[in-house]
């Protein structure tokens, strides 16, 4: 998201990064992120049920899989018969990990994983010992898969039950229709790049498609021809983009975190365009405007300390980025008299 510095006010927050909310004040333990490992070669130590675990999922990677052990499991020798695995008896030794993206140790042998640790160290390989860890460069989330969307939760390794209870309750309320709405859109990205030529009207026309598409929670089908059918309702003449004019909220924020806020409030601020706010709105708050947001503290908009006159000079800045069909949330604090 996008932040405007006031010239007189040294106070503005980044909102990607604090919060007054004791509860979010840690640092990442990790860095999430994806790794493309299509092709690429990942090493999986053991042979047991543990490896058997981490190799359904990496299945699905089309990575190039080797998996080294003296016996496998029946699992295992099913994904080798299928041609979906390499699966090499000898013992181990340390060139084994040449050229791989990374590494499973799923031996729970401690000999062996510090020997396969030396190996990964000295050639910058990434290494995860199962249920190790403290010796993990590492770890793999629990993940909700929609292919091709994919939903990872982790805990940090603290509590991997809570992030299994987390993705079985997401699992519940999300629509069966989304794998196919990533896939269409997917198809469709052209297509819509060619009818709407800028950047507000084609992330007005995706959020409005998107959150009509996941309002379908049943298997009918969401087909390719909805995005023509959406295309034809946005651009009335079929050719050339028409934006149409963006809404504004002002609203009283009495909370001081997400978790409280009402639904509405909460949704305005994840699809607007521009979210002003006032100096004592909590970071965590902040937090759900879209990356690509921008969000601008009212003292750089006006200097007015006045809360009526300042709300009104607001409101009006608000209507001129409105008929330019920017989506406004203005988030103040209850005027107190």
């Amino acid at each position: 998201m996008t932040h405007y510095r006031a010239p007189l006010n040294d106070r503005i927050r980044n909102p990607g990064m604090g919060t007054t909310n004791p509860d979010r004040t840690e640092n990442f333990a990790y860095f999430p992120a994806f790794i493309h490992v299509t092709g690429k070669k990942v090493l999986v130590l053991g042979g047991g049920e543990v490896a058997s675990g981490k190799l359904r999922i990496l299945i699905k990677s089309q990575a190039n899989i080797m998996v080294v052990a003296p016996e496998i499991c029946d699992d295992i020798a099913v994904m080798v018969d299928e041609g979906r695995i390499v699966w090499e008896s000898t013992p181990f030794v340390d060139t084994m990990v040449n050229g791989a993206a990374m590494v499973f140790d799923a031996t729970d042998d401690p000999y062996l994983t510090a020997r396969v640790k030396a190996a990964t160290k000295r050639r910058n390989i990434l290494l995860n010992v199962v249920d190790k860890t403290a010796q993990c460069d590492f770890i793999v989330p629990a993940i909700l898969d929609r292919s091709p969307v994919m939903i990872t939760i982790s805990t940090g390794a603290c509590a991997p039950a809570l992030a299994r209870i987390i993705r079985q309750r997401l699992e519940t309320v999300l629509p069966a229709t989304m794998s196919q709405l990533a896939r269409i859109a997917r198809d469709a990205r052209q297509k819509v790049a060619d009818h709407l030529h800028d950047n507000v009207s084609r992330q007005r026309f995706w959020t409005h498609f998107f959150q009509r598409g996941l309002q379908t929670h049943s298997a009918r089908s969401i087909c390719p021809e909805d995005v023509d059918l959406a295309l034809r309702q946005f651009v009335p003449d079929g050719s050339s983009a028409t934006v149409p004019g963006g809404q504004t909220l002002m609203a009283d924020v009495h909370v001081d975190n997400a978790f409280d806020l009402p639904h509405g409030i909460a949704r305005a601020i994840e699809t607007a365009d521009i979210v002003f706010h006032e100096d004592h709105i909590a970071d965590d708050i902040l937090t759900l405007a879209r990356r690509d947001a921008t969000v601008i503290p009212i003292g750089c908009i006006t200097l007015d300390e006045h809360p009526e006159r300042k709300r009104e000079s607001i409101s009006q800045q608000s209507k001129i980025f409105a008929r330019q069909g920017f989506n406004i949330v203005t988030l103040t604090q209850p005027i107190t008299h």
